[in-house]
């Protein structure tokens, strides 16, 4: 499946967060289920909102109320996704 660049950058913005031990585990997570989602919705090609609601779902409970501040830090507005962190 193919990425548009602002996913791909995305992406990486987000792994830049994880833990160096993990990283690799949480990007094939993460493509493995934004592919799922656009492969769903019927999408050719993985955007920046499949990557943020792939991300959403990808990160455990007890992180959650860290997405808005790292939402904020990649320049997205997380009042955007407050349905998606409820």
């Amino acid at each position: 499946m193919n990425w548009n660049d602002a996913a791909e950058d995305l992406l990486h913005q987000v792994l830049g967060q994880t833990p160096y031990p993990v990283r690799e585990a949480t990007e094939a997570q993460l493509r493995a289920v934004a592919e799922g989602i656009a492969d769903d919705e019927g999408k050719r090609r993985v955007g920046v909102e499949t990557v943020i609601l792939a991300w959403v779902r990808c990160t455990p409970e007890t992180l959650k109320p860290d997405l808005p501040r790292l939402m904020d830090k990649f320049g997205l507005d997380p009042a955007d996704y407050g349905h998606l962190l409820e």
